[in-house]
């Protein structure tokens, strides 16, 4: 776990209090991906608890997209709720677009490693005109990630690296702790805690209704080629 502050750390075990609690009292599975859903408001009260110098440093703003260009992994849980969101929102003929993109991606990232993903810098399938199409939407790490600087994040997507530091810790802290509380509490309730690729597992979602089924019974929600590599690299290491 992260180095957090006392502050930090009662943020956590708070949301993952609140999380694993409610989980437990739900009874119908088609009622338990909204309680995830609701629990990622906490991003947006711990943002607005940070240190006014620290929300004044961030410099993220629309059409601000280098950290699009970088791989998402992601529990299956943050896949289906973005799967939720385009399915309702999307008309027939973005819908189609989508799923076209998602499926060109999906065979890009087949079988690679973490380390050789990293190095693509791919647009995000869901990125449209500088933004994000699914912002109330978007995955933990993409709620979480705030910079302080727009063209060092430019130049960290350019030179296929992470060497120039752009985080906020008075924002960042706060954020980890309330995605590591959520996460943690789903994984201890009992769901899949496999670490899957944003794109490819969101190509399964949008065209595999029996995912968000699979999700509700506690099994593994999308098959092993939407994984995000990380067994690649564990086994390159071995």
């Amino acid at each position: 776990m992260c180095a957090f502050s006392p502050e930090e750390y009662a943020l956590f075990e708070k949301t993952g209090e609140w999380v694993f609690k409610r989980l437990r009292k739900t009874r119908h599975p088609e009622d338990l991906l909204a309680v995830v859903a609701t629990a990622h408001k906490g991003f947006d009260k711990a943002y607005a608890s940070a240190p006014a110098e620290a929300r004044a440093a961030v410099a993220c703003r629309a059409g601000c997209d280098a950290c699009c260009h970088t791989p998402v992994g992601v529990q299956a849980h943050e896949v289906l709720i973005a799967a939720q969101h385009v399915q309702t929102h999307f008309s027939p003929v973005e819908l189609e677009a989508l799923i076209g993109r998602a499926a060109v991606h999906r065979a890009a990232y087949a079988g690679r490693s973490i380390a050789e993903r990293a190095l693509m810098r791919r647009p995000c399938v869901l990125l449209r005109d500088g933004s994000c199409s699914i912002y109330e939407a978007r995955p933990e790490s993409c709620r979480s990630h705030h910079s302080h600087n727009a063209a060092s994040c430019r130049t960290n997507m350019e030179n296929g690296n992470e060497d120039l530091d752009v985080f906020i810790p008075g924002v960042r802290g706060r954020m980890f702790a309330v995605m590591l509380a959520i996460d943690q509490a789903v994984e201890e309730s009992g769901f899949d805690d496999r670490s899957y690729d944003f794109g490819s597992a969101l190509h399964e979602a949008l065209t595999n209704s029996l995912c968000a089924v699979r999700w509700t019974r506690r099994e593994a929600a999308f098959p092993d080629d939407c994984l995000d590599g990380t067994e690649s690299d564990e086994t390159s290491l071995g």
